[in-house]
């Protein structure tokens, strides 16, 4: 097990500083596996590695290799990610070909391969996120190219744990060309919840929309906008924000618009945060938790207390919660990879 580094830091909250994995990495994510596990994925060039703690984040196991993938997506908000069902972890990953593939973990230990989109070579733009619920069913999606070569939201479900892949399916494709291709999508599902948040790309506006369904995913609403402002931008703001559930089933989010971070629900005015981006949230007992990177430092802000704190120098962070009232934090640093416990 690699030992963690531990520094208190001056706040009314208690943080655990851990130290880097013994090998380098880019892009990792993490989830929270079965007996309350915290299970991690990341990428090293065409390699994807897998790590885990049993007690909170206090140690990780040295990480071991899942695959290797070549042609691997890896870098700006592009890499694996992993989600698990509390009984079955599954990591999921494109290569620049455009296929998405889902790892499944045995009960032996052992990763086994499948493939997840039923056209090939049309997830170019190397994009995917995956979640989970506590029934074995796994969602995945991707930025899809079929048909038109225009980007839209294409996704594709597991019930039995990650064994099979059922027909993908389309969640959103644009009314006038294509969805944002640069930005990372992402998912979140609370049993029959899935909400999934992308940026849109509307008459000119790059903004953020949320996507519904209170079926499992068999079918989905009206994309609605977040926000009442828009960003006009003829470029690729690579920005793809985040959001939650909270336990009465709202919506939570943060998002970008042109250098200000913003955070959300599905109606109404969005809150400014400050300059900033690559943010992430996460709902705990004790409200929205944010953390983002802004001029090559970790921010951390509570909702409802205000307070932010400068976790360092790093990248790309990830806030998920453990447990109702702690949460995790994950990020990466030329080339080396942090985490930090949220909560006492």
């Amino acid at each position: 097990m690699l030992k963690i580094l531990f520094c208190l830091l001056i706040s009314p909250i208690v943080f655990a500083q851990t130290s880097l994995f013994s090998i380098s990495g880019q892009q990792p994510d993490f989830c929270l596996g079965e007996s309350g596990k915290i299970e991690v994925v990341f990428g090293q060039k065409n390699k994807l590695y897998y790590s885990f703690s049993s007690d909170q984040g206090k140690h990780f196991s040295e990480p071991s290799l899942v695959d290797s993938l070549v042609g691997l997506h890896l870098g700006a908000s592009r890499g694996p990610r992993i989600a698990s069902s509390q009984s079955e972890t599954i990591i999921t990953a494109i290569d620049k070909l455009g296929n998405v593939y889902a790892f499944r973990k045995s009960q032996t230990g052992s990763w086994i391969k499948n493939q997840v989109n039923d056209i090939p070579e049309i997830a170019k733009e190397g994009f995917n996120a995956i979640s989970a619920n506590k029934k074995q069913q796994f969602t995945v999606i991707w930025l899809d190219l079929r048909g038109d070569r225009k980007n839209k939201l294409m996704s594709s479900t597991s019930l039995d744990g990650g064994k099979s892949w059922q027909k993908n399916q389309l969640v959103y494709t644009s009314p006038e060309s294509s969805i944002c291709e640069c930005c990372q999508p992402n998912i979140v599902m609370k049993d029959n919840h899935i909400a999934i948040m992308f940026r849109n790309w509307l008459q000119g506006s790059r903004d953020m929309y949320v996507i519904q369904s209170t079926n499992g995913g068999k079918t989905y609403g009206q994309a609605q906008k977040l926000g009442l402002g828009t960003w006009v931008l003829n470029a690729c703001p690579m920005d793809g924000g985040s959001l939650d559930i909270t336990p009465n089933g709202e919506i939570v989010s943060v998002w970008r618009r042109a250098e200000n971070l913003y955070t959300s629900g599905i109606k109404g005015e969005e809150t400014l945060i400050g300059p900033g981006k690559n943010a992430s949230t996460a709902m705990l007992s004790s409200g929205q938790w944010l953390v983002w990177s802004h001029m090559g430092q970790i921010f951390l802000k509570s909702s409802k207390t205000g307070s932010t704190q400068n976790l360092g120098a790093g990248r790309f962070p990830i806030i998920k919660a453990i447990n109702t009232q702690q949460g995790f934090i994950i990020w990466e640093n030329q080339g080396q990879i942090f985490g930090q416990k949220l909560g006492s």
